[in-house]
C-alpha cells in the first residue's frame, strides 16, 4: 500500500526533472564538444572559415529573429556590425581608452543609436522599415569615407586595430589564435542562440508575434505595440554588435566593406538558407555560406555559383535547411505510424 501511494508522486516529480537534467547534461556536453573537438580535428584554415561562419550566423540570428517574431526585415545589420569595430578602434586610438573601456563605450553608443533609430522607424510598414534600415546603413558606410573624417576612420584604407592587454579579462592574443577564437566564438554563438530561443518563447515573443499577425487588433485590445517592437529591434542590434566586436578582435582590422550592403545581403541569405524559424537555422546557414563561398572562390566563379546555389536552396528548402529536414522527419514519422 505504501509503495502504491509513493509511486505516482515519484513518477510525476522525477519524470520532468529527469528530462530537464538530461537536457542540461546533453547541452553542456554539446557545448563543450563543439568548442574543443574541432580544434583537434580541423586545420587553422578550416577553423578560420568556421569562425567566419559563426560570426555570420550571429548576424543571421539577429535578422532571422526580427523576421520571424515581428515580420520585419532589417537590411542595416552591417552598420552595427562594422560600426562596432570602428568605434572600438577609435576609442583606443583617438580617445585614449583602454580596450575594455573602449568596448563598453562603443557598445553604449551603438545601443543609443539603435534605440533612437528604432524609435523612428518601428512604427512604419514592413517595406518602409526595410528600406529605412537600408538607407541608414548606407549613410553610415559612406560617412566613414568622408575626407573630413579620414583621420578617425582611415577612409577607404580602413583602420588597423592594435589591442594591447586584455579585453573583459581575456588576453587579446587569444582572439587571434584560430583554435582559441573558434572555441570562444562557438560558446558565444550558442549562448546567444539559446537566449534568443528563450526570448522567442517568452511573453515578449508572444506579443511580437501577435503584433505581426494583427497590429490593429492588439492596439484595440489595449496592448502597446510600439515598445515591444522597439525592444526587439534594439535586442537584435545588440547581437549584431557582439558579432562586430568579435570580428574586429579576431581580424585586427576594420574597413568600409564591413559596413556595406554586401555584408547585410549575405546575412539575409544565410538566414534564408538555414531557416528563420529557430536559432539553429541561421547559425547553420552562416556556416554553410562561409564554406560555400570559399569553395566557389577556389573555382573563380563566386558570384555565379552563389546565385545558382541560392536559387536551388530556396526552391528545394523554402523553409531553410533546418525547416526542410524537420518536415522530412515528420513525414517519415507519419509513414511509420501509418505502416
Amino acid at each position: 500500500m505504501t509503495d502504491d501511494l509513493h509511486a505516482p508522486a515519484t513518477a510525476t516529480v522525477g519524470g520532468p526533472l529527469s528530462r530537464l537534467s538530461l537536457g542540461i547534461v546533453v547541452g553542456l556536453i554539446g557545448l563543450g564538444a563543439g568548442a574543443i573537438v574541432p580544434t583537434y580535428l580541423a586545420s587553422d584554415f578550416v577553423l578560420r572559415l568556421g569562425s567566419e561562419g559563426l560570426l555570420l550566423g550571429l548576424l543571421a540570428l539577429s535578422v532571422a529573429f526580427l523576421m520571424n517574431q515581428a515580420g520585419l526585415v532589417a537590411l542595416g545589420a552591417a552598420s552595427i556590425y562594422g560600426g562596432a569595430g570602428y568605434l572600438f578602434a577609435i576609442g583606443m586610438s583617438d580617445w585614449g581608452l583602454t580596450p575594455t573601456v573602449a568596448l563598453c563605450v562603443a557598445f553604449v553608443i551603438l545601443l543609443a543609436y539603435a534605440a533612437i533609430l528604432g524609435a523612428l522607424i518601428v512604427r512604419t510598414k514592413p517595406l518602409a522599415f526595410m528600406m529605412l534600415t537600408l538607407a541608414a546603413g548606407e549613410m553610415i558606410s559612406h560617412a566613414v569615407l568622408l575626407e573630413g573624417l579620414r583621420d578617425y576612420t582611415g577612409g577607404a584604407d580602413g583602420l588597423v586595430v592594435r589591442v594591447n592587454g586584455s579585453v573583459l579579462g581575456v588576453d587579446a592574443v587569444r582572439f587571434t589564435d584560430p583554435a582559441q577564437f573558434w572555441s570562444f566564438a562557438w560558446i558565444v554563438t550558442v549562448l546567444v542562440g539559446l537566449a534568443l530561443w528563450a526570448i522567442a518563447r517568452s511573453r515578449l515573443g508572444a506579443v511580437l508575434r501577435a503584433i505581426r499577425e494583427n497590429e490593429e487588433r492588439m492596439r484595440f485590445s489595449g496592448f502597446n505595440t510600439f515598445v515591444p517592437r522597439l525592444i526587439g529591434y534594439v535586442l537584435v542590434n545588440v547581437v549584431a554588435a557582439v558579432a562586430g566586436f568579435l570580428h574586429v578582435l579576431n581580424a585586427g582590422f576594420v574597413s568600409p566593406e564591413s559596413l556595406g550592403l554586401f555584408v547585410s545581403t549575405n546575412t539575409l541569405v544565410a538566414a534564408l538558407i538555414g531557416g528563420i524559424a529557430g536559432s539553429l537555422g541561421p547559425i547553420l546557414g552562416g556556416l554553410i555560406f562561409s564554406f560555400a563561398q570559399d569553395e566557389f572562390g577556389a573555382r573563380g566563379l563566386t558570384q555565379l555559383l552563389t546565385g545558382v546555389a541560392i536559387v536551388l536552396f530556396i526552391v528545394v528548402f523554402p523553409r531553410g535547411v533546418v525547416g526542410g529536414l524537420s518536415s522530412l522527419s515528420r513525414r517519415l514519422g507519419w509513414r511509420r505510424e501509418a505502416s
